[in-house]
């Protein structure tokens, strides 16, 4: 059946690469002795797991989820997007405060082997620089897998 010009096809994640990714960030922080909380949103940004380790602070579930959909949003990890933000200081109080955007390092996009963003990731609980470790591995696992 052909394409209609006003449709189009979006590839997304599944919810067994979701805990592909998810299981690596957990993996990657049990190794490194912190507690974290994984959250995963489709190519939407809709949001389709979440995964707290025991001993995680509560405000750790918010910001990780702020952090995926801030990734998924502009396209970018969030450390990357945090720096944006610095360059041009008019950008970073709007569209975090609106959007429910976490500009700080932890979000990546996931990307298929050929490049397609097909979601986000979002770690939050330790230390930025720690958080940022977690998604690193997930984002680099998920897309070696696809």
């Amino acid at each position: 059946m052909p394409m209609s010009e006003h449709v189009t096809t979006v590839e997304t994640i599944t919810l067994s690469g979701a805990k592909l990714a998810a299981d690596v960030a957990i993996a990657t922080a049990e190794e490194t002795g912190i507690a974290i909380c994984v959250a995963i949103v489709n190519a939407t940004g809709g949001v389709i797991l979440v995964e707290r380790m025991d001993g995680v602070v509560d405000i750790a579930y918010e910001n990780a989820i702020a952090k995926a959909i801030a990734s998924q949003t502009f396209k970018r990890d969030t450390g990357a997007l945090s720096d944006y933000f610095q360059q041009d200081k008019s950008l970073g109080p709007p569209m975090t405060a609106r959007h429910h955007i976490l500009a700080v390092e932890g979000g990546e996009p996931l990307r298929t082997s050929d490049g397609t963003i097909v979601g986000a990731l979002g770690i939050s609980g330790a230390k930025h620089a720690e958080d940022v470790v977690a998604s690193a591995a997930a984002a680099a696992a998920f897309t070696a897998a696809t």
